[in-house]
């Protein structure tokens, strides 16, 4: 018989721990009942023991966790299993320590009576605010499989977004951290040497043009590299400072839509954000104002977030979604009348989706569209100074070589 150590709230209020030997916790609660003591929070010493095996250095709850948590609790809810049951299944099943921490922990809320949403609240590296209210709004409209289930394609389509911008951004990085790697080793290595050797072999040699802008350039950056390090790092503390401010986020989201390119996408992002979950908070029931309110704080782009306050005013006072929406000043006309359209056919579910779909669209065209500008640009840019280089390296050459011909005649 497995021995507890729990903690409990007796009649008086107070919280009493202790010891106690019982079949289960359920049969602990029992027995602690029977004595007028409400149990809160019980473990064995096998939950306290923790396999050395199984420990990662900074293992934390990530995505792909709560994905896999969120698609098993859809399962295990429209199957209509005890969710205790289940949450005891998913903890013997999941091998990683900290999200089996989480479900042991959403298990004993559970059975000490408090609803799945609470003891969510409790975990917020794992369950954000939209997450958790998803589930309160499932629990209170009897949706909680469909908000199980919409919430499983939210993060599947999160999950795969990321690795289409990982993606966009992979190759350019890599062009950008070779020029990189290559410019350093020619300013601070190379040119000096070569400025040397051609110096000791002919001193009023006439270095061409290419050849002096490369010379100035890297006898400028490793005479000053002491201050160039330091005004960045100047640069990067003011940056820090005023994105720090109460309208820091705002001002940097703000430039950030103004980048071409990178501008669509992040507007693209933003608004493919707000139907997804948009959409999905509808399905679970919950009503549009407050809908917006959680949307403000998860659409990625404060500037854009700031917008939808004004929305979500509109709405409290009682203006339509697709009037508030035109407002924002965002969206396109074809996505403000696919709105007006299910708020006149009462089909709004359906518009929503019709937007999801759209915008969906809009980031893979955009993502796509950036892959196919930016990987010739890098490439165009890594020649360029490829070319620049060679070019001042080799045309001295060419003019020691026509010197020693004249020379030698």
């Amino acid at each position: 018989m497995p021995d507890f150590a729990y903690v409990a709230v007796g009649p008086d209020g107070q919280r009493v721990e202790g010891r106690a030997m019982a079949q289960s916790e359920a049969a602990l609660a029992q027995q602690l009942r029977r004595q007028d003591q409400f149990l809160v929070q019980a473990g064995t010493a096998e939950d306290e023991t923790i396999d050395l095996a199984q420990v990662r250095v900074f293992e934390r709850v990530t995505r792909r966790d709560v994905i896999f948590f969120t698609s098993q609790m859809a399962t295990i809810v429209s199957t209509g299993i005890n969710m205790v049951d289940g949450l005891r299944d998913l903890e013997v099943q999941i091998v990683k320590v900290p999200v089996k921490k989480v479900i042991a922990d959403l298990r004993r809320g559970i059975e000490s009576g408090k609803s799945l949403s609470s003891s969510m609240e409790a975990h917020p590296e794992a369950f954000d605010e939209l997450y958790v209210s998803i589930i309160r709004a499932g629990e209170a409209t009897g949706k909680l499989d469909r908000a199980f289930e919409d919430l499983a394609q939210q993060l599947e389509w999160q999950d795969q977004l990321a690795s289409r911008v990982r993606e966009a951004a992979t190759y350019p990085a890599l062009i950008l951290v070779m020029i990189t790697i290559l410019i350093s080793v020619l300013v601070f290595f190379t040119i000096p040497r070569f400025t040397q050797i051609y110096e000791r072999v002919n001193v009023n040699l006439q270095m061409p043009l290419p050849t002096r802008i490369v010379q100035s350039v890297a006898l400028f950056v490793v005479g000053n590299w002491l201050v160039i390090l330091v005004a960045v790092v100047v640069a990067f503390l003011l940056y820090r400072l005023r994105v720090q401010e109460p309208d820091g986020w705002i001002w940097r989201d703000g430039w950030i839509l103004r980048i071409p390119v990178i501008g669509d996408i992040a507007r693209k992002l933003a608004l493919s954000r707000f139907s997804h979950f948009f959409g999905t908070l509808h399905e679970s029931g919950l009503d549009v104002a407050p809908s917006l309110t959680l949307i403000e704080k998860v659409i990625g782009n404060a500037a854009i977030a700031r917008r939808f306050r004004g929305a979500v005013a509109r709405v409290l006072a009682g203006e339509s979604l697709s009037r508030a929406l035109l407002i924002v000043g965002e969206f396109s006309p074809l996505v403000i009348q696919m709105v007006a359209l299910g708020e006149k056919t009462g089909q709004m579910s359906k518009a929503l989706e019709q937007v999801r779909h759209y915008y969906d669209r809009e980031v893979d065209k955009s993502v796509n569209r950036a892959i196919t500008l930016f990987g010739p640009i890098a490439i165009i840019l890594l020649a360029g100074v490829f070319v620049l280089i060679a070019v001042a390296f080799y045309l001295p050459l060419f003019n020691l070589a026509r010197g020693v011909n004249v020379t030698g005649r």
